[in-house]
Formats: structure tokens, C-alpha cells, sequence
């Protein structure tokens, strides 16, 4: 909801967010749209899966190991971060890759559905139940909501 706030804030005013210092509260809300995807259980699973694998195909283990490299090294928090975590416990040979890959792939499951209860508490959020193309399935909503 903060960032959310934020930029009502930006957008509202074609101003940074810290310029307002203390006075954010004065500042009217923005009249938003809110959609969620929600996907079927199945469905998000096998998503998260193909966009992890993508990932590591795409470099994730090198980049990874650059970070390492840098002469500043990497944060505490950095080293917690989804894919990196796990790629970490493989180039320190704790983990094969494919460990490194399917613990990737179930963290960030269980990170989705805490997203997901997490926005569900949210009210002004319209949730939208996906199959296939979800910019094909929203559009009509937002197309709505701005007519």
C-alpha cells in the first residue's frame, strides 16, 4: 500500500516522492485500478517453473558468480534473494544445479502464495481468474474501468 501511495503521489503531482518531506499526508489519493491475475495452482506452478529454468539459461549462474566477484562483494539481503540464494549454495558446491534450480523453483512458489494472500486482504484489488493470455483477459476490465 506504500508504494502504492507513492505513486499516487509521483504520477498526481509530476514530483519525487521525497520533495513532499513531511507533508505526504495532505496530498489527496489518486483514483486507481487495481487488477490481480490469479492463476489455477497448476497453472502459477508450471509458469514459475519455465521462468526459472529461462533464467538459468539466460545467465543466472554467471551472474551470480560476477556478483560474487566484485570487489564489494554482496549483501546479507542480496545473498537472501530468490534464485540467488540458491545459486549461491551451487557455486559453493553444496548443491548440484538441479538442486539449485528445483529449490529456486519451490521458493518461489511458496513466495507466490504468500503474494497472493498477502494482496487478497487488499479490497480496492479486482481479482481476475486467468486461463491462457492474460493481457487478452484483462483488457476488456480496464478498457471499463476507463470509459
Amino acid at each position: 500500500r506504500r508504494m502504492i501511495r507513492a505513486l499516487e503521489v509521483c504520477l498526481g503531482s509530476g514530483k519525487t516522492f521525497s520533495s513532499f518531506g513531511e507533508g505526504i499526508g495532505a496530498y489527496p489519493p489518486v483514483d486507481t485500478v487495481q487488477i490481480g491475475i490469479k492463476w489455477k495452482r497448476e497453472a502459477l506452478r508450471e509458469r514459475i517453473a519455465l521462468r526459472v529454468h529461462k533464467m538459468v539459461d539466460a545467465g543466472l549462474v554467471d551472474e551470480v558468480r560476477g556478483v560474487l566477484n566484485e570487489p564489494k562483494g554482496i549483501s546479507d539481503t542480496a545473498r537472501q534473494a530468490l534464485g540467488y540464494k540458491e545459486i549461491i549454495e551451487h557455486i559453493e558446491r553444496r548443491w548440484t544445479l538441479e538442486e539449485a534450480i528445483d529449490a529456486t523453483i519451490l521458493r518461489t512458489q511458496q513466495f507466490a502464495v504468500r503474494q497472493e494472500r498477502w494482496y487478497r486482504r487488499d479490497p480496492r484489488i479486482q481479482w481476475v481468474e486467468v486461463q491462457n493470455d492474460p493481457i487478452a483477459e484483462v483488457t476488456p476490465l480496464v478498457v471499463a474501468a476507463l470509459a
